[in-house]
């Protein structure tokens, strides 16, 4: 598996050929129907395809950390939640 920097280099390139192949078979330029909003759609995914793994490449090795940070809190968060809320189990017999 790629890891790393290395991964998101290797899937901004990918988004890249698939939007710079897709581009023009796309039919952007025709009257507003299912064809043209499909198009529309596949082309806005894949710009934030793009811009997610641009950020992931731009991003600083503290925000990383920060970020990680939040996302071990939230989940702690949660974990306490459904504790709360999971009734006492009885023993049956």
């Amino acid at each position: 598996m790629l890891a790393g920097k290395g991964r998101h280099v290797i899937y901004l390139l990918i988004a890249a050929a698939m939007l710079v192949y897709a581009a023009p078979r796309l039919a952007l330029g025709a009257p507003w129907d299912w064809t043209s909003a499909f198009g529309i759609v596949w082309v806005l995914f894949a710009l934030v395809v793009i811009a997610a793994h641009a950020n992931a490449l731009l991003m600083s090795d503290e925000k990383r950390k920060e970020l990680a940070r939040i996302k071990r809190a939230r989940a702690q968060l949660l974990q306490r939640k459904l504790e709360r809320k999971a009734p006492a189990r009885r023993a049956r017999g």
